[in-house]
């Protein structure tokens, strides 16, 4: 069962072709801050560089394609000698019969839910080929230019539609991408398995084994999910109601609601619902410190109570009291802690509520989640744009023989200097050191974040042309 695109009903709406441009740099082409107004797709070419849409930032090299939705702000650098690119731009028009004739008004949304970000797709140069020929027909003076040119757009929009990747590079199912969409639009009623199930064209037991081998678990705990993510958005609106919030994303009960959100975000949504103004703690020995005041937040204490849970002397004891005391006198809303602290939760409780961070490898993974702890979601977004950023400009292309070799240069910069200073924010990024040396791989993995603001190819602002 395949996602199709609509045909004209009482009530249709189609997308259409904007405009095309195919766009060839030399070196130092970048792209600044530039806000799209309609969808884009983006098709490189020629090069490899960073594009970083709304400090989500990619890898991008030739054969990939880019969707790009309104609202979204980019940058971009690339490093090598010549970046050439295909810019497609679409509008939806949603026509309406009314007594016989048809209305027409124009939108910047298309009628079909995609990720913006990479596109991953199966049969990449045939993809490639077809934007190539739609660019060839828009450029040309045919006598059904207008007819071609939008019945090629919807066959290119079948085509990705149709060959579509996961994460996992397993084609994704239409008909899970449906109950996915009913999800997301009737949360806040009772959705029920079955009424899934049907929506997919499937029974209910094969759609819940397709569903968590699509997507890595089930479709109830899915949609717990997006419950949860859209609470966590109207939960930093002012003047919000727990009550009010728990009742529009599904959750009759709000006692069952603060459960749930706790399970699932380590706090209580009362502390979420002020996290943006909250007195935080941290007790680390891996530089939580350092992570918090890169995201622009100062706690009012930090401590290293160390891990170590054999017989203390009595001057260590003291120590620690002495600690646990001044923690308890700077009055925090919040305590952020590793690993080291868990011997002393029971103590710690007593003083605060208490969220454990599990350190991993990847440095990045701690930022992120201190910060979605503190509402600075946006601003760790930026640091690793900043970082990234700041690789090529410490690294030039022309010293890299290999993407391996660009890492090096890129870590041994990093290791040489901890202090990563912010032009557009004035800050400075402060990583701590241990985890630099211990992580060297997925420097630039995706960080999934929501569109926080709304490129027209034509006010491209380039530097380096």
């Amino acid at each position: 069962m395949n996602e199709s695109f609509p045909v004209l009903t009482e009530t249709s709406s189609l997308p259409l072709l904007s405009s095309m441009c195919r766009v060839r740099r030399g070196k130092n082409f970048r792209i600044q801050g530039i806000t799209v107004s309609r969808p884009i797709l983006c098709l490189i070419l020629k090069g490899n560089g960073l594009l970083v849409l709304d400090d989500i930032v990619y890898e991008a090299q030739a054969g990939e394609l880019f969707l790009i939705k309104p609202g979204l702000t980019i940058d971009a650098v690339a490093h090598s000698g010549i970046t050439e690119f295909l810019m497609l731009s679409m509008e939806q028009v949603n026509m309406q019969r009314v007594r016989g004739k048809w209305n027409m008004t124009a939108s910047s949304y298309l009628p079909f839910e995609w990720q913006a970000g990479k596109m991953r797709i199966r049969h990449e140069q045939q993809a490639a080929e077809r934007m190539a020929k739609l660019y060839d027909s828009y450029r040309g003076e045919l006598a059904e230019h207008f007819v071609s040119i939008h019945s090629q757009l919807h066959e290119l929009l079948q085509f990705l539609s149709e060959h579509r990747l996961e994460e996992n590079l397993e084609k994704v199912d239409p008909a899970l991408e449906r109950s996915i969409s009913y999800m997301r639009r009737f949360m806040s009623e009772g959705i029920s398995m079955d009424h899934l199930a049907k929506i997919a064209g499937l029974t209910p037991s094969s759609y819940s084994r397709s569903f968590k081998k699509a997507k890595g678990m089930s479709p109830t705990d899915y949609l717990n999910r997006l419950r949860i993510e859209e609470a966590k958005k109207q939960l930093i609106e002012e003047n919000c109601v727990l009550k009010e919030v728990a009742e529009s994303v599904g959750y009759g009960n709000e006692y069952y609601f603060s459960r749930k959100f706790k399970q699932m975000t380590g706090i209580a949504p009362s502390i979420y619902m002020k996290k943006h103004r909250l007195r935080v703690a941290t007790i680390s020995s891996a530089g939580f410190d350092e992570h918090l005041h890169s995201l622009g937040l100062k706690p009012v204490e930090s401590l290293n109570l160390g891990h170590s849970q054999n017989k203390k002397t009595a001057e260590q004891e003291r120590n620690l009291t002495n600690q646990l005391e001044q923690l308890r006198k700077a009055k925090p809303d919040l305590i952020i802690g590793d690993v080291s602290c868990q011997p002393y939760t029971d103590q710690l409780k007593g003083i605060a509520p208490v969220v454990i961070v599990e350190v991993t490898d990847d440095w990045k993974e701690t930022h992120i989640r201190l910060a979605e702890l503190t509402g600075r979601e946006k601003q760790a977004k930026h640091n690793f744009k900043e970082l990234a950023l700041h690789r090529l400009e410490v690294a030039p292309s022309s010293t890299f023989t290999s993407s391996r070799d660009r890492k090096h240069v890129v870590w041994t910069d990093r290791m040489n200097s901890p202090l990563i200073h912010s032009q557009a924010k004035g800050s400075t990024l402060r990583i701590p050191s241990q985890h630099i040396q211990r992580k060297k791989k997925n420097l630039l993995k995706p960080v999934v974040m929501h569109p926080s603001t709304a490129l027209v190819h034509e006010n491209l602002s380039v530097i380096g042309r």
